[in-house]
């Protein structure tokens, strides 16, 4: 009987050592839950960064785009401007050809 209740004791003995209380618990969880609580804010501070750099990405994406349209509008206009100054060039070379010609013409008389 002695050692039935010596069991009894011993495991009664190592339940009531063996079970956490609410508090401990607490205190250990509270260190791990403001590094959470900081890494959380943390992140949120980041995520709202994120999102003004996407905005800002964007605008200049678009930016971008337009200043694209712009340099293609001003090589095509640089193109055409070429086009024009070849053809003023072979015009006036045509007119000078002309003119020696005339020159020439006239005196030989």
């Amino acid at each position: 009987m002695m050692r039935k209740a010596f069991a009894a004791l011993m495991i009664l003995g190592l339940f009531a050592t063996g079970c956490a209380t609410q508090e401990y618990v607490a205190k250990q969880i509270e260190p791990v839950q403001k590094k959470v609580d900081s890494l959380d804010q943390r992140v949120n501070a980041l995520m709202k960064r994120v999102d003004a750099l996407k905005g800002r990405v964007s605008g200049l994406e678009s930016e971008l785009n337009s200043v694209r349209s712009l340099a293609e509008e001003a090589k095509r206009l640089a193109k055409r401007a070429d086009s024009k100054a070849d053809e003023a060039l072979n015009k006036a070379e045509s007119a000078v050809r002309r003119a020696e010609a005339a020159l020439q013409k006239k005196l030989r008389k």
